[in-house]
């Protein structure tokens, strides 16, 4: 399992300083994220959210800014462009233009993104018999990940 977690001082109700905690993971195949909020001074302790797929911004913000992103990148760039493109589109539901174009970061400087995602998207390339690879540092291309596309 692949996971990041961040834990964030915010303001409760009661006034105090309260826990918030945020994580991304990979459980099964499947990209997961959730937020939890818990206050030692009134014991007030509740769920933010959870979920499947992509994080939202108040989720995967924090988690960027605590630990940078990952790169992702093809390891042999030339193998599989036709299922690196099946991926791609199947991924995030993309027209032709723009799988081709994440295929082409892909194969270049690699998709940045936080650990989980970069894990959940190589698996899905693996499953195709496409071997990637985990880069640390940042890409310059935009991520497919919680921004346009």
């Amino acid at each position: 399992m692949a996971g990041w977690g961040v834990t964030l001082a915010v303001g409760c109700e009661c006034g105090a300083e309260a826990r918030q905690d945020v994580g991304q993971a990979l459980r099964g195949g499947e990209l997961c994220w959730d937020a939890e909020l818990y206050c030692r001074a009134c014991g007030a302790g509740s769920c933010l959210g959870f979920g499947t797929g992509e994080a939202p911004p108040w989720v995967r913000d924090p988690l960027i800014a605590q630990h940078g992103t990952v790169r992702l990148r093809l390891i042999d760039p030339a193998a599989g462009r036709v299922a690196v493109l099946r991926t791609v589109r199947e991924a995030w539901g993309l027209e032709l233009p723009q799988a081709r174009e994440l295929a082409e970061q892909l194969a270049g400087d690699g998709l940045a993104g936080t650990l989980p995602e970069a894990a959940w998207l190589r698996e899905r390339l693996a499953a195709r018999g496409v071997p990637a690879e985990v880069a640390t540092g940042t890409g310059t291309a935009l991520s497919p990940w919680g921004g346009p596309r």
